[in-house]
């Protein structure tokens, strides 16, 4: 392919990934908080790791600052002004196709970590709070206050997809309010930045390791899973994983992986393996796989990412029928349709959303919804996160 038509699909799949945030440098240079007391709280003064969420009322000039993270730091911020933007490496020169083979790719870099986006405010929801887990991609973790003594959590990773941050992930599905009401711990990890200085998961040949690095984020997201039960009593049974288009591939592979501890999956707009072989489950894990009929990058039927032929993904109909044969679903029976249509993308009219799903054994579901005129990032509403909750809790190991 050539370099410049690499270049306008990775234009296009920024727009549509949500790459809202403007790539140029920060730097917190001294001035930026001139005339705040020494040691006192001020923008882009550091705070503890351990105070993430936590907000203050400036005496200095009665200002109310939340401690953040800021570029895979803690610091306070004056509450509700803009973020600054992000520091990444000079992207380079768009190559002529995604590397094979390379023996000299760099090593990727952590992408900036995860800031809550605007709209949530867990001060409104009581007795909940942000714990951080360390290392080279340090996670915010939401801690809900529903949480009940003594009875271990589910645990949802969610993640973003390709060049898209977490806050982006956060604005097309804001998790949060439900993770509150279903007592449900929530992590929202970063993957890391590609030598052109985009954000991606090392999910499958077709996306999105795209210059060869061989990051093992799937090891990376179980090692996390691991921490965060260190923190917080978590439910070894009741572990989901959710994600958007790349954060779909990679919680396919994640399961693939993984399969004897990943009770379901979520993947919105997103595919897996087109070899089914290389999925190496042999346990069974519950599937949610969503796609909009008018997704611009991945097709329901099958495609290449890049039009790229040697970099092909499944169709919705091979990938689930591979699933439900890991879970001992019946195959060769038609699927089961629901009776009705749901309402789940309000900026397409009426009841859009259809929903099929395999005979599986009890306890066990591969389901797929269609989103009928669906694009890659749509619009969803309050009743499809409680629907995907509805889902994900009821399937356990």
């Amino acid at each position: 392919m050539k370099a410049s038509s690499r270049a306008s699909i990775l234009v296009a799949l920024t727009v549509g990934s949500l790459l809202s945030l403007s790539i140029t440098s920060i730097s917190y240079a001294t001035g930026l908080d001139d005339g705040y007391p020494p040691g006192a709280a001020a923008p882009g003064r550091t705070c503890a790791p351990s105070d993430v969420g936590q907000k203050t009322t400036s005496s200095f000039t009665g200002k109310v600052l939340a401690c953040i993270l800021i570029q895979d730091t803690a610091r306070w911020w004056i509450d509700g002004d803009p973020l600054p933007p992000i520091e990444t490496p000079a992207a380079s020169a768009p190559s002529s196709g995604p590397s094979s083979g390379s023996k000299s790719a760099p090593p990727p870099v952590a992408a900036s970590n995860f800031t809550w986006s605007k709209d949530v405010n867990i001060s409104k929801l009581k007795a909940s709070k942000f714990i951080t887990i360390a290392g080279a991609r340090p996670v915010q973790v939401f801690i809900p206050g529903t949480l009940k003594s003594k009875v271990p959590a589910p645990l949802l990773v969610a993640l973003h997809g390709f060049t898209a941050s977490t806050s982006d992930l956060m604005t097309l599905m804001n998790l949060t309010p439900e993770a509150y009401k279903r007592g449900v711990v929530l992590a929202v990890p970063s993957g890391t930045r590609n030598v052109d200085g985009l954000s991606f998961w090392n999910a499958t040949g077709s996306c999105c390791d795209f210059n060869a690095s061989g990051v093992d984020d799937s090891a990376y997201l179980m090692d996390l899973v691991k921490q965060i039960g260190t923190k917080v009593s978590i439910d070894p049974k009741r572990i989901y994983f959710l994600g958007h288009s790349n954060g779909g591939f990679m919680s396919y592979t994640v399961a693939c992986n993984n399969s004897a501890q990943i009770a379901a999956i979520v993947n919105l707009e997103g595919s897996t393996f087109a070899d089914p072989t290389q999925c190496k489950a042999d346990h069974p894990v519950s599937v949610l796989q969503i796609n909009g009929t008018a997704d611009e990058l991945i097709n329901i039927n099958g495609g290449n990412v890049f039009g790229d032929p040697t970099h092909p993904y499944p169709s919705v109909k091979d990938e689930t029928r591979n699933w439900a044969g890991i879970n001992g679903c019946s195959t060769s029976t038609l699927l089961i349709k629901a009776k009705a249509t749901f309402d789940y993308e309000p900026s397409l009219a009426g009841a859009e959303t259809s929903k099929e799903s395999y005979k599986c054994p009890k306890g066990i579901a591969i389901e797929m919804w269609t989103i009928s005129g669906g694009v890659h990032v749509p619009k969803l509403n309050s009743a499809f996160i409680s629907a995907v909750f509805d889902f994900l809790l009821s399937h356990k190991k």
